[in-house]
């Protein structure tokens, strides 16, 4: 798939706060109604990568909570460090199209912020380290 380096106008962010954190992951509920619109749901988790798949590279998984448990809920994407602390990234898949998800964990992981730009917006990885950079 090629990089669509465009500049995105139509940017979603959500915020979130941890209410429950255990040995390898952490559950966030949403501060705000969430945009009918979005794939993003009400509670969200920040799990560590166990080895599970073929994944590599990467330290974390973002999942929704789109079912009555979290097992049975969609995991979104895989998290890759970008070079700003506590930024991370990786994308939506729907179709054809990937879209780009920032992710920004506060210092004490008690914050969560997502940007979740516009469907079709995957830019190149010296886009994502700018982008990343402005968080």
């Amino acid at each position: 798939m090629k990089a669509n380096n465009s500049q995105s106008a139509n940017i979603k962010e959500f915020k979130f706060i941890a209410i429950k954190t255990n040995k390898h992951d952490t559950i966030y509920q949403g501060l705000e109604s969430n945009p009918l619109d979005s794939f993003i749901t009400e509670f969200v988790k920040i799990e560590k990568y166990q080895g599970y798949s073929n994944a590599y590279n990467l330290g974390l998984y973002f999942r929704i909570k789109d079912s009555t448990s979290w097992a049975k809920s969609k995991q979104i994407t895989g998290l890759w460090k970008s070079q700003t602390n506590g930024v991370y990234y990786g994308d939506f898949k729907e179709g054809n199209f990937k879209t780009l998800l920032l992710f920004k964990l506060s210092l004490n992981n008690d914050f969560l912020t997502v940007k979740v730009y516009s469907k079709d917006y995957y830019p190149s990885r010296t886009i994502i380290e700018s982008l990343s950079s402005n968080l």
